[in-house]
């Protein structure tokens, strides 16, 4: 019996080829960008500075949705940096929404950006990640850690979709703190867990933006040391 062979080998050769090329591409930016741009400045917020119980005053709070979420700050004994973290309380909502805080004054190209985080419940997802180059609801990029599914993505907002460009399995458990870390330069788009590299991504949408904490649904989850060097 002959073997099987592949319908389009040439097409799969040149995938092959491109894939190459792109991930080339990304580790080309990254390097020169810290080269040749070593970064001076950083910015950082731990949460410790405000009350347990208090609603953060200088953050941008927003979704696609019009129900709103809860954002407070909460004491976590387990917190990276403690006493405090950064909660997203469940609404009970069914409803597909994306409620995110983006932090105040800046706008960033190439960066490094990191965030721990710590998924503790949802009925409808269990999901929450670093997202960045936000521009608005409908145009920004995420790293997201799900889990429900063990799985650490990278997706993109585009017109009222999140539309998730790279899946990589990963074991997402509850009641853990995990760092997700996004590492940027020009169309390279580098994404961490726990700092090891999963994500490797050249993507030309959005070449600077805002960034900020993201959640999805229902979750419940707690931010900390939310870092950002430029």
């Amino acid at each position: 019996m002959p073997q099987k062979t592949s319908r389009f080998p040439g097409r799969r050769k040149r995938y092959i080829i491109v894939a190459s090329i792109a991930v080339v591409a990304i580790s080309i930016a990254l390097y020169q960008a810290a080269e040749n741009n070593p970064y001076k400045n950083s910015k950082e917020w731990n949460f410790d500075s405000y009350k347990e119980n208090v609603v953060p005053t200088g953050l941008m709070y927003t979704q696609t949705d019009s129900e709103k979420a809860t954002w407070i700050v909460r004491s976590d004994e387990l917190a990276p940096s403690k006493p405090h973290v950064f909660a997203r309380l469940s609404s009970n909502s069914t409803q597909l929404i994306y409620p995110m805080v983006i932090m105040p004054e800046g706008s960033y190209s190439n960066f490094k950006a990191s965030v721990k985080l710590k998924i503790i419940s949802g009925e409808t997802a269990q999901t929450a990640g670093l997202t960045f180059r936000f521009q608005d609801t409908d145009r920004y990029f995420v790293l997201v850690a799900d889990a429900v599914n063990d799985r650490f993505s990278l997706c993109r907002a585009d017109a009222n979709k999140l539309i998730c460009t790279q899946d990589v399995e990963a074991a997402i458990d509850n009641d853990k703190w995990y760092t997700i870390t996004a590492h940027v330069a020009a169309q390279g788009i580098a994404g961490y867990l726990d700092d090891k590299l999963l994500i490797q991504r050249y993507d030309k949408h959005y070449l600077s933006g805002a960034i900020g904490l993201w959640t999805k649904g229902d979750t419940t989850a707690y931010f900390d040391d939310l870092k950002i060097d430029y």
